[in-house]
């Protein structure tokens, strides 16, 4: 599938840089955390049907619950632009579908049965920074890879879509190695769940909070 070259292309393209990047790692400002928050999507928008429910009409409106979120992440700033740094990060949480009446164009009202709904997100971002001592705002922007799974009243699905990830927050150090931090994070991808005959858009607006631990402090 196409789907599926475009997630290799992209894995390939993160193996490179790393690599590229090793000297350069030896030298820099190393993190590992934890963080837990909370999710609010959007309602899933753009659904139509495929497969055996081409032509069952368009809807924009199924809607999903706000949700737990918890993960980890991982992430480098360089010792010569400390500035500059990238980031790995990984997420879950569980925007439930439940029973609803959604409108369709055409068809008009009907029954849509709920679904207990997991989205996971392995997100690799370019990341910028003020490298203050003690506080330290950023932002990035990079490619998620978002693994989505749907049980319940539908048939047991799943797919990987590649979307466009965005992260923002601030870090407040409480030593040298050990910092607090919160952060936005939205996610975007298309979902396409052949089993049932459903695409459609997922967009997810996430609050973390969380711990990191600094390998090499911020001035060392």
């Amino acid at each position: 599938m196409r789907k599926d070259r475009y997630v290799s292309s992209f894995l390939f393209a993160i193996v490179i840089g790393v690599i590229h990047l090793l000297p350069s790692l030896a030298s820099a400002e190393s993190y590992l955390g934890g963080q837990l928050g909370f999710t609010i999507p959007e309602d899933f928008s753009s659904v139509f049907g495929t497969g055996v429910r081409a032509g069952a009409g368009r809807s924009n409106n199924f809607d999903l619950n706000n949700s737990f979120t918890y993960g980890v992440k991982a992430g480098h700033y360089f010792e010569h632009y400390k500035w500059l740094g990238v980031e790995a990060d990984f997420y879950t949480t569980t925007p439930h579908l439940n029973g609803q009446v959604a409108q369709f164009t055409p068809g008009g009202l009907a029954g849509v049965p709920g679904a207990l709904t997991r989205v996971s997100t392995m997100a690799f971002s370019l990341m910028g920074r003020y490298p203050g001592e003690k506080f330290q705002p950023y932002a990035g922007m990079g490619l998620g890879l978002n693994f989505a799974k749907a049980t319940g009243a539908f048939a047991k699905d799943t797919d990987t879509s590649p979307g466009l990830h965005l992260v923002g927050g601030a870090r407040l150090f409480l030593t040298k190695e050990v910092a607090l931090f919160g952060e936005y994070k939205y996610d975007r991808a298309t979902f396409r769940f052949v089993e049932n005959g459903i695409t459609g858009d997922y967009m997810g607006h996430t609050f973390m909070t969380g711990i990191t631990y600094h390998f090499a402090p911020p001035g060392k």
